[in-house]
């Protein structure tokens, strides 16, 4: 009885004192309209499309697909200050809940049952070790955080054997941004068959969505359509147009996917004419493992949350352009670590540490730590494409002894 009523009261201290969380949330709103690109450059491209302009041309070299663009409509009608307000009101409701929706899969998925303190710090340490790219997310303005709420959703669909959320939120992902239609094939090697179907059907009626209410002018073709020709196809590897070298053939600092890392090897080694065969090998290798990872978590009785973990890791790797606003899904890996850690209360075994390492490489390496000019040399050595990477070591360290243990 006094057991129960301790734990009453220690929950009522908690939720009593969350408000003052909420505290930093409001006073980030004055950074957030500090750089209001995002609510300068969304809202231009739903112009265009209300005037049926080609994106690409009317939009200052738009490269999302057109149902972003599509999306932004409304807020063509908003005042800035109503349009800073409301993205900001979006994106904190969208990581707050892809948050929790994710906390709930990770618990279920180690049954753990942690008391007040234990989930304090996995809460805690999640959103420390995730805390610069939601900073990222929200200084850029950036639309990330739907990729990461809607990635969460679907992943919860899949270990609730809910078709209809699983398809719908992985689809709205990929319609949003490409790099999401890497969990397709997994569905399909998880035999998952009406949720695949469910998916390719949404992806379409999404991504075609624009095209039933507006025709770009001046274009034989539809707006997905020529996104898919204009923008897509420029940005696999195998295409060596010289105009599309901005898709990750380059020194740019801020793109810290794998293929910018082997680009800057190469050219440090004198190895350009190399350049493709050096990158299929790297993508092959990163393939290896994330199919490696899948065969063992097949073990598990619920594997979707940890293999959801590496393909969000193949997401940013396989891009051709990986921004840090972009790796705010490192959520669902950082949560999944947190929370194994915590459970075997392992953080002075070899995962413990390569966790820290990461941390490092990943936020303690900002330029607001380091100063500018030694942030940027961090950057160039890609140390958020390293940091990514050692988080997959960790997961297939942990794939390896949970599978053992089934």
């Amino acid at each position: 009885m006094l057991k129960n009523l301790q734990k009453l009261i220690d929950i009522y201290r908690i939720q009593k004192n969350l408000w003052v969380l909420w505290i930093p949330v409001g006073l980030y709103y004055l950074r957030f309209i500090r750089r209001p690109d995002g609510m300068t450059d969304y809202p231009h491209a739903g112009q265009c499309m209300l005037n049926e302009q080609i994106l690409l041309a009317c939009a200052g070299g738009w490269t999302y697909p057109p149902l972003f663009a599509f999306s932004m409509i409304p807020f063509v009608f908003f005042p800035l200050w109503m349009k800073n307000a409301v993205w900001y009101v979006i994106s904190i409701s969208a990581i707050y809940f892809g948050f929790k929706l994710c906390e709930k899969v990770v618990t279920k998925t180690f049954s753990l049952k942690f008391d007040n303190k234990e989930l304090f710090w996995f809460r805690t340490l999640t959103f420390l070790l995730s805390l610069k790219f939601i900073l990222s997310v929200l200084e850029n303005q950036a639309y990330d955080f739907l990729i990461f709420f809607f990635v969460v959703t679907g992943v919860y669909g899949l270990f609730e054997k809910k078709k209809f959320s699983a398809s719908l939120g992985l689809s709205v992902a990929a319609a949003l941004k490409a790099t999401p239609l890497l969990f397709f094939p997994y569905i399909l090697f998880k035999k998952k068959w009406n949720v695949f179907a469910l998916c390719v059907t949404f992806f379409l009626l999404f991504s075609f969505l624009p095209d039933f209410f507006f025709t770009p002018k001046d274009s034989k073709t539809g707006y997905f359509t020529t996104w898919m020709r204009d923008i897509a196809r420029p940005a696999l590897p195998e295409d060596r147009n010289p105009e599309s070298g901005h898709f990750g053939k380059e020194s740019n600092p801020l793109n810290q996917s794998l293929r910018a890392l082997v680009y800057r090897i190469v050219s440090l080694l004198n190895l350009d004419q190399q350049f493709h065969g050096i990158l299929y090998t790297a993508y092959a290798v990163l393939l290896f493992l994330m199919c490696y990872v899948f065969l063992k978590s097949s073990k598990l009785q619920n594997p979707f949350v940890l293999d959801a973990s590496v393909l969000i890791i193949g997401m940013l790797m396989f891009s051709p352009m990986s921004s840090k606003s972009h790796f705010v899904v490192l959520i669902v890996p950082n949560m999944i670590i947190s929370a194994y850690l915590i459970q075997q209360k392992s953080f002075q075994s070899i995962s413990g540490f390569l966790l820290f390492l990461s941390f490092a490489l990943s936020s303690l390496t900002s330029k607001d730590i380091l100063g500018r000019q030694l942030g940027t040399i961090m950057l160039n050595m890609g140390s958020v494409t390293i940091s990514t990477l050692i988080l997959l070591i960790i997961l297939i360290m942990i794939t390896i002894k949970m599978s053992k243990e089934a």
